[in-house]
């Protein structure tokens, strides 16, 4: 079973669930509203747990997920809060590139870019930076190689030194944490490519 199989399955079996959004979310929200930030697309938006309290924040809210199943958990949790904000069903890796460039003031992408070899991850970094705004902002959570979790298949993980050289000449960095699930949590500002 491939991994949109899978997690398509998951939500279909599951409704939704990882409802407690990501413990740095906070100091996300502040740097963005620093920031003046408007529009956030979630990239692998999931059932809706960054998009709902972003929502609630006052962002202009989109969210992308390749889950179906996912993607109608996470408009019908935004229209029973009576939320602005949309998701639509599409791959991250593909979308990004169909994206007009500076589209967007932030992006974030929470365990949802490392699920591809080390070059695809590097060229979505590039087309996110795209897509942001001048200055725009990525929130971005990657497995570490120390992570404690079982790896699924074609999952890639990081050590600092690869993840900071990916981010690189596409984005500055202003906080980087491990979280209590030692993924890399990264909050970035987009630099002229």
């Amino acid at each position: 079973m491939d991994r949109y199989t899978a997690w398509e399955q998951h939500y279909i079996n599951h409704g939704r669930f990882h409802l407690d959004p990501h413990p740095m979310l906070t100091s996300v929200v502040n740097v963005f509203k620093a920031h003046d930030v408007k529009t956030v697309i979630d990239l692998g938006c999931g059932s809706g747990r960054h998009l709902v309290p972003l929502a609630e924040e006052g962002f202009d809210v989109q969210g992308i997920d390749f889950s179906p199943s996912a993607v109608d958990l996470a408009q019908k949790w935004l229209m029973e809060k009576n939320l602005p904000g949309r998701a639509s069903v599409a791959d991250i890796h593909e979308e990004v590139k169909a994206f007009g460039d500076a589209s967007f003031d932030a992006a974030i992408a929470v365990d949802s870019l490392h699920y591809q070899t080390s070059g695809e991850f590097i060229d979505t970094l590039k087309e996110i930076n795209r897509m942001l705004k001048t200055g725009g902002l990525l929130f971005l959570v990657v497995p570490s190689k120390i992570s404690d979790e079982a790896a699924p298949e074609h999952t890639f993980r990081f050590n600092e030194p690869a993840l900071r050289h990916a981010l690189e000449g596409t984005f500055k960095v202003l906080e980087w944490r491990l979280d209590p699930e030692k993924h890399f949590a990264v909050i970035a500002q987009e630099i002229a490519a």
